[in-house]
């Protein structure tokens, strides 16, 4: 019989065997065990990456993790913790921190709970507060005079002791400092470390246990003078209501103000180097170009001021017509526009526009390579340079009937010459002038040509060379042509030179004529009839190498130029005091890139001109209206009285003519309708208008009402007259 063996242990050994079991059965490890903190500042925290890691073959679920223990509120996760599957062999970390309450010790523990096992994990926390790490919320004064006196410096924040230091760059300089609170302390800043210009960082320091380096605030020590460097916003439009504006520059001092036209504004200071001034409504409700500056309180001084813009509106409309050249039909109140053979089935021919909604409203084929054009001044004939076989044809309007055509001949160098421009007389508009020009780099030129009608005049202006004309009137006619103007007399038999003028006028873009002065691109204006500049208008040509057009409306005391504006650096319309040569206004059309050509005036406030690209794409034409260009009283207007018209009538059928409107009262926004209809007006004087009558108004006898209107402020309609259409 066998005997079965029995086997007795101890309570000891049973204990043993039993916690040797439990600790085969735990596959959650944590390092590091125990998690230390070490000594950490007041108000500030310490943190340790925990690595919770399963060291068995099968994924563990761990349930929870939570801190205990009575200084549990000390300690804490920061971000995820590890309640999550972990897998066999896997690992996760997780952030614990520690935020003394105060300066002493703290302990707690890090519970683990995980499934499978019947009690949690208990990780020891361990962690001392020490002294606090200040922090800085402001420093008074935060700027200084360059040669400033032994300064008092306060420092406001939290987290002081008695024993903080402030501390003066960052080599650690201590400076002599007075505890005033934890919230504040003072500091004595010597004479010479406030000799020169500089940005000084100040901070404060607490000693160990803990503590630290507080953040650093900057003290500026400036010169006495301002500098503005930039404005944001640059520009805003008239009437878009209260704003802020930010100033960015140097040497700006704690108390400085912001000078609008020399008066201050409310100012916010931010730092040396920026502070905020706020318009209201009513500063910024007219366009103007106000004058902006900082002035420094004290002993301090004023920037150079700079000009802010308060642009006026404008309604824009970019067409897709790369037009070679632009003419204005005041007649027909369209604007014609010259298309190249590349524009598809559309090219070679003239575009009609209704510049009043960017309309095109018929294409008309002009022949090869339509480019520079001229309207006669009674609006019956459109002259039209053909590229493509030298000659300038000429068309009957309205319907854009062929007529003459006028060969230019071929140029010595081969190739046929092509009209470079064409202008049409004042007093005849079967008369033009031509400067022909030959292909390529060596085409040659030849001289400054007169026909009447298909007849060439015998009487030519070879020298000097002539590249832009304008008449000034049937005889009288300017060129130019590389910083040379020349007046040239014209008569039955062509033109001859009278006088010429170098280097007064500078450029390679054209000219232009108005009331008996000539404008040039670069903002020049010479009196022909003395010989002499009478100003010139900053145009920023020169600043920007830049091709700026020019337009002149000495009615309304006025001169627009178009391009990169030197008031913004950016493209757009400057308006000059005509007589004083000053800058008035801008329209911001900065969203346009590239060279304006081809400027013309339409309607009582419309610009039209055609924009190249700098360097890349195709040409559009860009039509603006803007009340800038017409701008209203700040009077109130009278009422106006129309007393005669001339010619007060005509025979039905005889097409477009020019009507004088005499009386009182008139102002440059004075309105002209024919039956109710608008028609387009020149205003002359307070005396006088011109408007435009098409052939579409006399082609049936009758009778016409005729209206002048003076908009607001004031304003009103004049009694009517009666014109006769026999």
């Amino acid at each position: 019989m066998k005997r079965g063996i029995r086997v007795l242990v101890g309570v000891a050994g049973l204990f043993a065997f039993l916690s040797v079991a439990w600790a085969a059965q735990v596959p959650i490890t944590v390092f590091p065990n125990p998690i230390q903190f070490g000594t950490v500042a007041l108000n500030s925290s310490g943190y340790q990456t925990v690595f919770v890691s399963n060291i068995s073959t099968t994924a563990v679920n761990v349930t929870g993790i939570t801190i205990s223990g009575a200084n549990s509120s000390d300690f804490g996760f920061f971000g995820q913790t590890c309640v999550e599957q972990i897998s066999g062999g896997q690992s996760c970390t997780m952030v614990v921190s520690f935020t003394p309450s105060g300066m002493s010790s703290f302990s707690a523990s890090l519970v683990i709970s995980f499934t499978g096992s019947g009690s949690p994990i208990s990780i020891p926390l361990y962690g001392t507060g020490g002294n606090p790490l200040p922090t800085l919320n402001s420093i008074s004064p935060a700027t200084v005079y360059v040669g400033s006196p032994n300064l008092t410096l306060t420092v406001n924040g939290t987290g002081f002791l008695p024993t903080s230091i402030v501390e003066w760059d960052y080599a650690n300089t201590p400076l002599k400092t007075t505890y005033k609170s934890s919230t504040q302390l003072t500091a004595q800043v010597p004479a010479s470390y406030l000799s020169s210009e500089l940005q000084n960082p100040v901070f404060v320091t607490n000693p160990a246990p803990g503590g630290g380096n507080s953040q650093s605030l900057t003290l500026s020590v400036i010169g006495q003078d301002p500098f503005l460097n930039s404005i944001s916003p640059a520009t805003m439009v008239a009437g878009s209501g209260a704003t802020q504006i930010v100033l960015t520059g140097s040497n700006f001092m704690t108390g400085a103000q912001v000078l609008w036209n020399g008066r201050a504004i409310p100012t916010t200071y931010v730092n040396s180097g920026e502070v905020e001034g706020q318009l209201t409504a009513g500063q910024v409700s007219k366009p103007q170009m106000a004058q902006i500056a900082v002035s420094n309180p004290g002993i301090g001084g004023v920037s150079d001021a700079m000009t802010f813009n308060i642009t006026y509106a404008a309604n824009m409309r970019s067409l897709d017509l790369p037009a070679n050249a632009l003419v204005w039909d005041p007649y027909a109140q369209s604007i014609y526009a010259s298309l190249p053979s590349s524009y598809g089935v559309n090219g070679n021919s003239i575009a009609v526009v209704n510049p009043k909604n960017g309309k095109i409203t018929g294409y008309y084929f002009a022949g090869s390579e339509p480019t520079q054009m001229a309207l006669s001044s009674d609006g019956k004939y459109l002259y039209v340079g053909l590229n493509g076989d030298g000659s300038v044809q000429r068309f009957m309007l309205p319907g854009f009937t062929p007529d003459i055509n006028i060969s230019l001949g071929t140029s010595e160098y081969g190739g046929v010459y092509t009209a470079g421009a064409i202008e049409v007389s004042p007093g005849d508009s079967h008369t033009i002038a031509v400067v022909p020009i030959g292909a390529g780099c060596c085409g040659g030129s030849a001289p400054l040509e007169f026909f009447t009608d298909a007849n060439q005049l015998p009487n030519t202006v070879s020298s000097p060379g002539i590249s832009y004309i304008q008449f000034a009137s049937a005889s009288t006619l300017y060129g130019y042509s590389n910083s040379v103007v020349s007046e040239v007399a014209v008569n039955a038999n062509g033109g001859t030179l009278t006088t010429q003028w170098d280097s007064l006028l500078t450029g390679s873009g054209g000219i232009v004529y108005d009331a008996g002065l000539i404008y040039g691109e670069n903002g020049q204006v010479l009196d022909p009839s003395t010989g002499m500049l009478v100003g010139t208008y900053d145009v920023g040509s020169s600043y920007f190498n830049n091709t700026v057009e020019v337009w002149p409306e000495s009615a309304i005391n006025s001169t627009f130029a178009v391009g990169i504006t030197p008031f913004f650096n950016g493209f757009g319309v400057t308006s000059y005091n005509l007589s004083h040569f000053t800058p008035t206004a801008v329209i911001n059309l900065s969203q346009l890139s590239g060279t304006a050509q081809s400027l013309t005036s339409w309607g009582s406030n419309g610009l039209a001109f055609v924009l190249e690209p700098t360097c890349c794409g195709t040409a559009q034409t860009e039509i603006v209206q803007s009340s800038m260009m017409n701008p209203p009283s700040t009077t109130s207007n009278p009422v106006p009285v129309a007393s005669s018209l001339s010619p007060s009538s005509t025979v039905h059928g005889s097409g477009n003519f020019q009507l004088t409107v005499n009386g009182s009262g008139f102002v440059p926004g004075s309105s002209v309708s024919w039956n109710g209809r608008q028609l387009t007006v020149s205003y002359v004087s307070a005396n006088q208008l011109t408007a435009y009558v098409p052939y579409s108004d006399d082609a049936a006898a009758g009778t016409a009402s005729v209206v002048v209107t003076n908009p607001a402020p004031g304003g009103g309609k004049s009694g009517a007259l009666t014109f006769t259409i026999n």
